[in-house]
Parts: structure tokens; C-alpha cells; sequence
């Protein structure tokens, strides 16, 4: 049982990395099914074992990305606590860490030929992330403090995040983590009014 686990996920990794290759200079829109198996190596037939279509593998990966963030972001920030500037860089360098383990992915992901669809999810989910990390006050809806402003600020940054991190990955991460997780945690820090 273990060795066919094992060979499951060595067969999926080397369909994910193979389509992250061919995305590197094409859009998902022109790679085929037939493509990402002869650059696995891997028959068709096995292919459709595990994914309906070349789009079914790439939002399988996507969501393999975004859990990941979401499992570091949980291990440091796993209650509704604040977390000290310290802890906010901390996390933001493990993240980033992690996207350096996964650069090819990432930079496909982020670049004009990943879809925007998992720019979308990841723009949602650090809203999201800034809404727990900073809920609206509940002293009304004032233009500053209010639930809309919030709404407002945190899609501004959160777009902003994925700008700098596309940025980031496309001169090769030229700044180092901690510096780059510096920068990422001050605009974080900037959502509260």
C-alpha cells in the first residue's frame, strides 16, 4: 500500500511539474492533455485516473498551493489574537520561503500565462486573512473604521501584496526573505484605520 501511495504521488508531482514547464512558455489554453503526459512520461490513461482534464490538474495544484498557505498561516496565527510585528514577519518569511522551494510554480502561477483565476483565489484569500487579522470595528460604519472601508483597503493591499510578489518572482528574488517579509507585514500592518 505504501509503495503504491508513493508512486501515486510521484506520478501526480511529475504531471504538476510537467504542466508547470509547458506553462512557462504557453497558456493552459494551448497545452493538451497528450503534451503533459509525454513530458511526464506518463500514459494518457493514467493520466485520466487521477484528472478529468488539463484544467482539473491545474486547480488541483493551485489548491495544493493555497493550502499550504493557509496550514503555515494557521501554525502561527491558528486563534483570533493579534500577532506582534515579530510574529507577522515570521510568518509572512515562511510563506515566502515556502514560494522559494516552489518558484517555478509560483512565477507560472503569478505570470501572464497561469490564469488569473488562481490570482483571483489568492487575492480573496488574503482578504480574508486581513479581515481576521483585522476585523471591522464594531462601533458603526464610519467611512475609516467601518466594515466597507476595510472591505476597500483590504482588496487594494491585497492586490498590491500579489503585485510586489510577482515583482519579487520575476527578478528572480533579488531582496532576501526577510526583507521582502518586512515589506509585505508593514502593509499588512496598514490595513487597521
Amino acid at each position: 500500500m505504501e509503495k503504491t501511495n508513493t508512486q501515486v504521488h510521484l506520478t501526480k508531482k511529475a504531471l504538476r511539474e510537467s504542466l508547470v514547464a509547458l506553462m512557462k512558455t504557453k497558456s493552459i489554453l494551448n497545452i493538451t492533455v497528450r503534451e503533459i503526459c509525454e513530458a511526464a512520461g506518463v500514459s494518457r490513461t493514467t493520466f485520466y485516473t487521477y484528472f478529468k482534464d488539463q484544467y482539473d490538474l491545474l486547480e488541483q495544484h493551485e489548491e495544493k498551493i493555497l493550502g499550504k498557505f493557509h496550514d503555515l498561516i494557521l501554525k502561527y496565527y491558528p486563534s483570533d489574537e493579534a500577532l506582534s510585528p515579530r510574529e507577522l514577519v515570521e510568518m509572512i518569511e515562511r510563506i515566502l520561503r515556502y514560494i522559494t522551494r516552489n518558484v517555478n510554480s509560483m512565477q507560472v502561477l503569478l505570470s501572464e500565462n497561469g490564469e488569473s483565476g488562481f490570482q483571483r483565489k489568492l487575492a480573496v484569500y488574503l482578504t480574508g486573512c486581513m479581515w481576521k487579522l483585522s476585523p471591522p470595528k464594531k462601533d458603526g460604519d464610519s467611512i475609516l473604521t467601518g466594515e466597507r472601508s476595510l472591505k476597500y483597503r483590504s482588496v487594494f493591499i491585497s492586490d498590491g501584496l500579489i503585485a510586489i510578489l510577482q515583482e519579487w518572482l520575476k527578478n528572480d528574488m533579488d531582496m532576501n526573505v526577510h526583507d521582502t517579509a518586512k515589506i509585505f507585514a508593514k502593509l499588512l500592518r496598514s490595513v487597521p484605520g
